[in-house]
């Protein structure tokens, strides 16, 4: 039997599945949502089970086990001690000394960049310029189709692979390879909720028709206003015009801070949020250091670092200097980032409704009708009264 997803939340999209078919037989097929379902072209399959074998939902257990013997992972506060870097990235630059060790090294990186209609996909490249590409979140899902293929070519070379991706797909890809390579390091982060592509390329359509011209770039998290913990969104068209909100101001922010309409359905499951992490290396952003280690809180920002296994942990030592750290309390780190160990609760906006207006209006119409829900009107009043009591 092959793999049937009989509902949405039992497929994450990572693409393990596709990439393992020796026959091809499973594509893609992109739901109302815009996130990309597996399913099975049966006359083309041949009953092997290599989809059942690798598809990191029916293997979570046996996954999330695969460090089990470390035990409680080692809790770092960290930077990158290259100003420039931490700067331009959207933590504190771990990622990229991570990456530079690699290429240093003569091996290879793997990560989400931007395509040229600002959707995302995942590259493996020992091109250090791609390393540019690579930095930063995207915040919503990447096609990571034929990544994995890659990596297991890479990695017969000998040369070191080092790849990053959300929770799923990392376990996706130890699933695939199924054994551990010396001269691979997996890293994931601290996912809250992977976010529709469609809906993000709504979002850009809306930007370029207010602001009438092409968007030429867009930097999540961008430090130039207000630093790190402003969480700017800064979008620069080919007019000269820029557009810049920070928090929840900006309207695609709000989708997955608040209303998690952007979400995917299977992240409200999701099955890798916990620790043992499947990964040898989690980073993420360290919310909360300013409580836990107020030393190490910046405006530059401050980036969360676990080592999950003896294997992570002796590649982030041999980084040496280009980077600072810290040890910090496992609770400390959980207390500002709850999606280490738990997931979202889904939103009470009308999916369906959400997404027939996205196509039939636009992103601006659906967001102005359903899309900035705030709660019944009179838990809104009851809020806005102790407000004032406060």
């Amino acid at each position: 039997m092959p793999i049937n997803i009989k509902r949405k939340e039992d497929c994450t999209g990572c693409g393990a599945c596709l990439d393992c078919c020796p026959t091809s037989a499973i594509g893609w097929e992109t739901d109302i949502e815009g996130f990309m379902q597996a399913k099975v072209d049966l006359s083309k399959c041949i009953d092997c089970g290599l989809c059942l074998k690798v598809c990191p939902l029916i293997n979570a257990d046996s996954l999330n086990a695969c460090n089990s013997s470390f035990g409680t992972p080692d809790v770092l506060a960290s930077y990158n001690t290259d100003p420039d870097i931490r700067m331009i990235s959207t933590s504190g630059g771990v990622f990229s000394a991570l990456a530079e060790k690699v290429l240093a090294e003569g091996g290879f990186i793997g990560g989400a960049v931007w395509t040229d209609d600002f959707q995302a996909r995942h590259i493996l490249s020992d091109d250090p310029e791609d390393l540019r590409r690579i930095r930063g979140s995207k915040y919503f899902q990447s096609d990571a189709t034929g990544i994995y293929r890659s990596v297991r070519e890479a990695l017969k070379t000998g040369r070191k692979v080092l790849i990053c991706g959300t929770p799923c797909q990392m376990a996706g890809l130890r699933s695939f390879l199924r054994r551990d390579y010396d001269n691979l390091i997996i890293v994931d982060f601290v996912c809250g909720n992977i976010n529709s592509p469609k809906l993000f390329r709504k979002y850009v359509e809306s930007l370029e028709a207010r602001y009438g011209a092409q968007m030429l770039s867009y930097h999540p998290k961008n430090k130039e206003y207000g630093g790190w913990h402003n969480f700017a969104f800064k979008a620069t068209f080919a007019n000269g015009k820029e557009y810049v909100r920070n928090r929840t101001k900006d309207a695609f922010t709000r989708c997955f801070i608040g209303t998690h309409i952007g979400s995917r359905p299977c992240c409200f499951e999701c099955k890798f949020k916990k620790l043992p992490r499947v990964a040898d290396i989690t980073i993420g952003d360290f919310w909360g250091i300013e409580n836990v280690d107020p030393a190490w809180d910046s405006p530059m920002g401050t980036s969360l670092v676990l080592l999950n296994n003896n294997k992570g942990r002796a590649f982030y030592k041999s980084l040496g200097d280009s980077v600072a750290s810290k040890a910090e309390p496992l609770d400390g780190a959980t207390a500002g980032n709850p999606h280490l160990l738990h997931n979202s609760a889904p939103g009470k906006i009308d999916r369906k409704r959400f997404y027939e207006l996205l196509d039939e209006k636009g992103f601006d119409y659906a967001m102005r009708k359903l899309g900035n829900n705030k709660g019944p009107l009179i838990a809104r009043i009851i809020r806005k009264l102790r407000s004032f009591i406060k």
